[in-house]
């Protein structure tokens, strides 16, 4: 199995780390246009017990979106799907870490960043976060 240090160590030389944390790794990334997305990526232990990461970007705040408008719309990913953490609500998506396959992250990574961004722009307009 790969550890979190090993994952910690791909994605340094990938992409430009915002801030970092023992157990986070925080990321601005440019999407299309003038665009950006915030994305969270955290070390998380799956329910096999053997480490993973979860992969989040926020949408927007819960209480300026139209929820069934949002629940359909990120409804039709064929994976991840919304919370509401602290009033935001963010897509997220958790893979396991698997020894020899860290480049597996990043179709995943870019995965929530993308639909994270047009689910912003659809719902809200803006590029807040």
């Amino acid at each position: 199995m790969a550890s979190w240090d090993d994952l910690v160590s791909y994605v340094r030389v990938r992409y430009e780390i915002m801030r970092s944390t023992d157990t986070e790794l925080w990321f601005n990334l440019p999407t299309t246009g003038e665009r950006t997305q915030l994305v969270v990526v955290r070390s998380i232990t799956g329910a096999d017990g053997e480490p993973g990461a979860q992969i989040a970007s926020p949408v927007g705040k819960l209480t300026d979106l139209d929820l069934p408008h949002l629940l359909a719309a990120a409804g039709e990913q064929a994976v991840g799907g919304v919370v509401a953490q602290d009033g935001v609500v963010v897509f997220r998506h958790a893979i396991p870490l698997h020894e020899g396959e860290l480049a597996a992250f990043d179709g995943p990574f870019q995965h929530v960043v993308h639909v994270a961004d047009e689910l912003e722009e659809l719902l809200t307009g803006g590029d807040e976060h």
